[in-house]
Order: structure tokens, then C-alpha cells, then sequence
């Protein structure tokens, strides 16, 4: 674990009800599970793990090569499993914070920063091709008005939207770490 990890999570629950500590991170329990039991379904193997305030990262072993399809489910797997723990527990009639919570993971884990399953995605369908550079222009320019919004919103509507904020400035800055 980076101490970067520990950082943001402190930021972000300073700012918000300490109570949903524990529901955080089982999201990210679940989210992670489904990754991994992706992985193990297309014959791959984890090398190792690393969690940073950047996203969490997943090293595969060098000899296992996957094709995009495969990375896509992959990658994919754990916003599904997100949204599959959400289905289940709204199903079973689960109010309160973690249903919620999961679907906000999903969501949140599809944005197109290459930390992101989203951003990962969109990367295994354009590394190497002609529209590579023209997707990472248009990435950027997407991800530093999110940052504008962000800021806006914090400015407008205060505390609550700063974790927004401070979100998408680590994961602009966790981008630009990856490309160098």
C-alpha cells in the first residue's frame, strides 16, 4: 500500500460520516473480488497489488498475455460487480448507504482515467492506433473540465462537493504519473 491511499481516504472521511468507514471499503472489497474473479475465469494470474490515492492497481504476471476482449471483461468485472451487489441488495429489500455506495463505485470506477476501469478500457481499445492521440486529447480535455466542475460546484455549494474535488485532481495527477 502507497501511503498516498491512506492519505486520500483520510481526506475523504474527514469530510464525510466516519460511519461509512467500514462500507467503503467492502465496497472496494467487492469491486476488487470482481476483478479477480474475472482473472482467474480467463486463465490469468495477479503478481501483485499495489492501492494508492491514484486507484488500485492490479500487476498481471508478465507471461500471461490477454487479448483486448479478454482485459476488457477483466477490467470491466469489478464495476459489475458493484452493480450486481447493488441489484441484490435493493432485490432483498437493503436499504441504507452500502447499495448506494456500490453503485456510486461502479459508476465512479468507469470515468476515463487510465487509474480507472473506465479509462483502461477506453486505453485497450486505442493504444497504438491512429485514434490514439486524438482519444488522449479529448481524455484530457474531458478530465481537466471535470476538474473546472468540480471546483465550481465546491465554490458554489461547498464542503460536500471537495472530495469531488480533491478526486479528480489526484486521478489527473495519477494520469499524467502513468503516461511519464
Amino acid at each position: 500500500m502507497d501511503f498516498s491511499f491512506f492519505v486520500f481516504n483520510a481526506l475523504i472521511f474527514l469530510l464525510r460520516d466516519s460511519r461509512l468507514v467500514l462500507a467503503f471499503y467492502t465496497v472496494c472489497t467487492v469491486h476488487e473480488a470482481g476483478h479477480t474473479a474475472a482473472l482467474a475465469l480467463v486463465g490469468g494470474h495477479i503478481r501483485s497489488v499495489e492501492l494508492s490515492g491514484f486507484g488500485v492497481r492490479m500487476d498481471r504476471q508478465k507471461s500471461s498475455v490477454m487479448s483486448v476482449g479478454r482485459s476488457v471483461f477483466v477490467l470491466a468485472a469489478g464495476p459489475a460487480a458493484n452493480i450486481i451487489m447493488y441489484i441484490v441488495m435493493k432485490g432483498a429489500g437493503c436499504g441504507g448507504d452500502f447499495p448506494l455506495l456500490n453503485l456510486m463505485a461502479a459508476a465512479y470506477n468507469m470515468l476515463p482515467y487510465r487509474s480507472l476501469d473506465g479509462g483502461a478500457i477506453i486505453a485497450e481499445f486505442t493504444a497504438g492506433t491512429v485514434c490514439e492521440h486524438g482519444a488522449e486529447l479529448i481524455l484530457t480535455v474531458i478530465k481537466l473540465a471535470f476538474i473546472g466542475l468540480a471546483a465550481a460546484a465546491a465554490a458554489v455549494w461547498g464542503r460536500s462537493f471537495v472530495p469531488v474535488l480533491i478526486a479528480a485532481i489526484a486521478l489527473y495527477i495519477g494520469d499524467v504519473r502513468a503516461k511519464n
